[in-house]
């Protein structure tokens, strides 16, 4: 359980989403289509999309381990990026590599709980190191 809180502060966003906006562009990618996960992806997904310019943006919803309300007519859509506040249990990866499999993706997040292995699918702006509960300034304390 996580007793204490660690809030970020928008200036903490912007160093977040530049540091992350530069690890994915030096992946040399040319994205097709930015995907926001609602809820905690959705401002991140917006301010990486300015960063990279890339105006093709949908958002999904993950419920009860599947996905919602997306857009089947992509077909045409072939490097995706999949934005995501926070990397914690790695659930929601897994979902979205389940889905998503058929499809050149890369996945970013602002923060990870903690160092991902040398997935070269995975981009993160930070590593926490730290079991604090995160609280972003769009989310109420």
């Amino acid at each position: 359980m996580y007793l204490k809180k660690d809030y970020l502060d928008w200036n903490d966003i912007e160093n977040l989403v530049k540091k992350t906006s530069l690890k994915i562009k030096k992946n040399n990618k040319k994205y097709d289509l930015i995907i926001g996960i609602k809820n905690g992806g959705i401002i991140p997904a917006i301010l990486i999309s300015r960063e990279l310019d890339i105006n093709d943006i949908e958002f999904i919803t993950i419920r009860k381990n599947k996905i919602f309300k997306f857009n089947k007519f992509h077909k045409d859509k072939k490097y995706l990026l999949i934005i995501d506040e926070i990397y914690d249990t790695g659930k929601t990866f897994f979902i979205v590599n389940e889905y998503f499999k058929r499809f050149e993706y890369d996945y970013a997040c602002l923060v990870s709980r903690y160092r991902i292995p040398d997935n070269n699918k995975i981009l993160t702006g930070k590593v926490l190191n730290h079991k604090k509960w995160i609280v972003f300034p769009w989310e109420n304390g």
